[in-house]
């Protein structure tokens, strides 16, 4: 059997190599623009109504802009609390460098959220982030924040989370 001026053997045999090669492509690619100039955070929480412990983990991409002196990226968090509660969602986060040490950052993120022992309402939800950081050096910053989930009215019962997390960062490729 043949397609075009070539026999289907040949077509697969092609399909073979060519599929690897994109992966390494798009992994070179993914490496170098997403991972070498990233700002990965790791933080741990307390859930302001319940006291409740937790841990947070961030991934903030290269950035795609800046608006007004803030620095725009695209972003992905993780939280996971003692009680069972957990929260991943994608979205966009910003930083405003207030001199050569002091930075301001924010967040917003739509995400899926797990119940654990709170009831937040549904599994759509969104984090509001807000903090304040120090530049411990060019590649570290300590930060605090505050951030809030919640589903936004898309259920009837809609009542909210705040948490206040104690964030490191680090910035790889930004210096």
């Amino acid at each position: 059997m043949e397609y075009g001026n070539y026999p289907i053997m040949h077509l697969s045999n092609k399909k073979k190599l060519v599929a690897p090669l994109a992966r390494l492509v798009c992994s070179i690619c993914f490496f170098y623009v997403g991972i070498v100039k990233a700002d990965w955070v790791a933080g741990v929480t307390t859930d302001v109504d319940t006291n409740g412990i937790g841990g947070v983990v961030e991934y903030h991409a290269k950035e795609f802009g800046s608006y007004f002196g803030w620095s725009a990226n695209f972003a992905g968090a993780a939280r996971l609390d003692d009680d069972g509660d957990g929260w991943i969602g994608m979205g966009v986060a910003g930083k405003y460098e207030l001199g050569e040490r002091f930075v301001v950052e924010a967040s917003f993120m739509p995400g899926a959220y797990k119940t654990g022992e709170t009831d937040l309402g549904g599994q759509l939800h969104f984090r509001s982030l807000i903090g304040v950081g120090y530049k411990l050096s060019e590649t570290t910053t300590l930060s605090f924040s505050i951030d809030h989930l919640s589903n936004g009215s898309t259920q009837s019962e809609n009542p909210g989370s705040d948490a206040f997390t104690l964030r490191f960062i680090y910035s790889m490729g930004n210096n």
